[in-house]
């Protein structure tokens, strides 16, 4: 099949985060023998230099990014296409240059599936798909709900209107009722969406999310001493939940963790820390908050870890990170909501606590008692195995293959 990859940013093989997961998508649909082109914005010399993709498709079209536009500029795009501010200022906002090279595209290739990686990308779907050949299949890959995210944060306490929430919701449920398929990671995000809109439960299939098992993998040689006490949470930090992670875990969890463990330490690893979390982590002793490097240092800083913590209370999708650090070997302490799509059996392939209190006894466990973590670690690895991304791959495959038609 010729397939169009729509991707929020350009996946490379040297990044973490969701852009992995699309890297692994389109390599493994590659090598199935699809045909792919990719249409994507470019947001600095990594973006323009790297050429990790180019083996696994036919053409890569980079479109310079956006970056930020004033808020005249996004008024005038909300008044002219009737779409919410969300969608149109900074990083991953319209760009009329990716629009007119997916219309030019459809035009001069016969495209058998236009996939838009993030709902952001879904805008392009919504917008051109009356422009697409009949038989076109158009999918959009739904991350995140991004109706129920505001409304996780707005309930947290931030400032988001009732009005801003609903006119998200009307336009992003408006892009759904537009694709053919709608991909989600999780059934637990499935059923977010048709709580939302019930007609759309017919065109929903779940993709999981997956993991390189032949690089996240356990280290060769690995002391089990117990002489260090390294907590880890990692994540792109540009991502508002990824923030908020950290923020809880030094609220409600640092203190008696370190009070009971006093030569624990905790890194928060990850892409453009912001100034806030790099202030609040200075204020502790032994907490680490630095950028994350490419995936060879991410994959060592797994490995000098002891403990992965995720104490992620916004947000939906699927956490790769989790895979990630438990294809490495790392014992993971994560809330029911960063489980999403794991499916673990708690205390054995991991502890899963949404009260903070125990969530923190749960660390502490860990770090005292290292026959435990060593067994959990054990279960951890063979878990991430069972999500490789040939498997999510081979799903996607498959529905790419049911045809426009099919809802079944």
């Amino acid at each position: 099949m010729n397939l169009l990859f729509l991707p929020k940013l350009l996946p490379r093989a040297d990044i973490i985060g969701g852009p992995i997961l699309i890297y692994h998508r389109i390599k493994n649909l590659s090598l199935m023998g699809h045909k792919i082109t990719v249409i994507a914005p470019a947001y600095g010399d990594m973006d323009l230099k790297d050429r990790s993709l180019e083996p696994f498709c036919d053409q890569i079209i980079r479109i310079e990014s956006v970056k930020q536009r004033s808020g005249d500029e996004v008024e005038d795009l909300r008044r002219r296409l009737k779409r919410p501010r969300f969608f149109l200022g900074g990083d991953g906002g319209f760009s009329m240059e990716i629009e007119d090279a997916l219309k030019l595209t459809v035009r001069e290739k016969h495209i058998d599936a236009v996939v838009a990686e993030y709902s952001m990308m879904g805008q392009y779907i919504e917008g051109g798909a009356p422009l697409f050949p009949a038989n076109t299949m158009s999918v959009i890959s739904v991350h995140e709900c991004y109706t129920k995210a505001f409304s996780m944060r707005a309930q947290k306490g931030e400032d988001i209107s009732e009005d801003t929430i609903r006119e998200l919701f009307e336009y992003e449920f408006k892009m759904y009722d537009a694709a053919d398929r709608l991909l989600s990671l999780t059934q637990e995000d499935a059923d977010i969406l048709t709580g939302y809109s019930a007609r759309l439960k017919d065109k929903i299939r779940v993709v999981p999310h997956g993991v390189d098992t032949g690089f996240y993998r356990p280290p060769e040689e690995k002391s089990w001493d117990g002489s260090s006490k390294n907590l880890l949470y990692l994540g792109n930090f540009q991502h508002h939940p990824n923030v908020d992670a950290v923020m809880n875990f030094l609220e409600h969890c640092w203190d008696k963790i370190s009070r009971q463990v006093s030569e624990a330490k905790f890194y928060a690893i990850g892409y453009k820390p912001p100034s806030v979390l790099l202030e609040v982590g200075s204020k502790h002793r032994n907490v680490i908050v630095q950028e994350g490097g490419d995936r060879e240092n991410v994959r060592r800083i797994y490995w000098k870890s002891d403990v992965f913590v995720a104490p992620i209370a916004l947000g939906t999708g699927f956490r790769g990170k989790l895979l990630e650090a438990m294809g490495c070997g790392l014992p993971v302490v994560a809330t029911s909501l960063a489980a999403f799509g794991i499916s673990p059996v708690h205390e054995e392939d991991m502890f899963v606590a949404d009260d903070y209190d125990v969530f923190s006894e749960y660390v502490i466990r860990l770090l005292k008692d290292v026959s435990l973590r060593k067994r959990i670690s054990d279960n951890s690895v063979i878990l991430a195995r069972k999500f490789d991304h040939k498997h999510a791959a081979e799903k996607l495959d498959q529905v790419l293959r049911e045809g426009k038609g099919s809802r079944c």
